[in-house]
């Protein structure tokens, strides 16, 4: 009995360790991180700074210029990462990803929209994230009301494919606004399209921070119902899980970290594709480990993308999210392949 639940227990603690190395992982590019671009700081004027130390001119570099950006970054990272985790989970299907089921493209539909004709520089904290979330929601919700048939049972590839034809559509909407507003509008909403990391204001941060650690939390408890729905919607059932209400609850929430997301630190189209496979190679399937595997993986991701805009001087002002999408294309193309 005993060889049994240690069997059991090793690929949760197998993804426990790997978690923690991944964390470790982080810090390092972190640390590298600080020092790339035009305010450069060493690892150890870093980790003085950190603790109380330093010069005037290190706190501000690091406070107002580096710790930011990076700390955007991860942020962004985890909830594309964890909401990849969750959509692919519940639909069964390893192309399901914000990007692919045109959520972050409703997000981004919203945002724009706020963009254009009322805030012209997307300024308000609260606001962005809660018009992106509605935005992310309705898409959802219609790509399951054209992507469904009554009485049969859930086609994951043909949401997706629904998925794919509605980001046309917003696509389409987003480039008529785009057309028809003044040009400081327009540089601000194609560089937020191209993925650039733009709320690096610390009010940004807290309100993004807090919005991530409340869907978050309420995801990540959900991780022993995610594996058991992820083994089948009939096994779920026969164990005592009500499907379609826990399948609202949590794509809500996989919504709503993907929504954030896409509102202050642009389209990713990839990120919430890419971080779960690499994640699920290194840590398996239990979406206990994977969720936050997959979140830290996409993080490290971003911060290296936005390293190589801020240390290449070839790619000076170029997006992070365009770096990001030139990088995943291949392993995209190989996923297609694979299905």
């Amino acid at each position: 009995m005993n060889s049994i639940v240690k069997k059991r227990l090793s690929p949760l603690r197998k993804g426990v360790y790997v978690n923690a190395a991944l964390l470790f992982l982080l810090i390092a590019v972190f640390l590298v991180g600080c020092n790339v671009g035009q305010y450069r700081m060493s690892v150890g004027e870093v980790i003085s700074t950190l603790f109380g130390g330093g010069t005037d001119l290190g706190r501000v570099i690091l406070f107002e210029e580096q710790l930011p950006r990076i700390c955007l970054a991860v942020m962004v990272g985890l909830g594309m990462g964890m909401s990849g985790v969750v959509m692919q989970d519940l639909l069964h299907n390893d192309l399901a990803s914000p990007g692919t089921l045109g959520v972050s493209a409703g997000s981004g539909l919203f945002v724009t929209l706020y963009v254009a004709l009322i805030q012209g520089n997307g300024s308000s904290a609260v606001l962005m994230p809660i018009l992106a979330l509605f935005g992310g929601l309705l898409s959802a919700g219609l790509i399951f009301l054209f992507g469904t048939r009554r009485k049969q049972r859930l086609q994951p590839t043909r949401l997706i494919m629904t998925g794919v034809a509605m980001s046309s559509a917003y696509g389409a909407v987003s480039t008529f606004l785009m057309l028809i507003i003044d040009e400081s509008r327009l540089e601000f909403l194609q560089r937020w399209q191209s993925g650039e990391l733009w709320g690096t204001e610390w009010e940004y941060i807290v309100v993004f921070a807090v919005w991530l650690l409340l869907f978050g939390v309420m995801t990540y408890r959900q991780g022993r119902v995610l594996n058991v729905i992820n083994v089948g919607y009939d096994v779920a059932r026969g164990l005592g899980v009500n499907v379609g209400r826990q399948f609202l609850y949590l794509s809500v929430c996989a919504v709503a970290l993907a929504s954030a997301s896409v509102a202050f630190g642009g389209n990713f189209f990839f990120l919430g594709l890419i971080g779960p496979h690499i994640a699920r190679r290194l840590v398996g399937t239990d979406a206990r480990v994977l969720m936050p595997a997959s979140g830290i993986i996409a993080g490290i991701i971003v911060m290296l993308a936005d390293m190589l805009v801020q240390g290449l001087e070839f790619l000076a002002n170029i997006p992070a999210g365009i770096v990001v999408s030139v990088l995943s294309v291949p392993y995209f193309l190989y996923l297609l392949m694979r299905s």
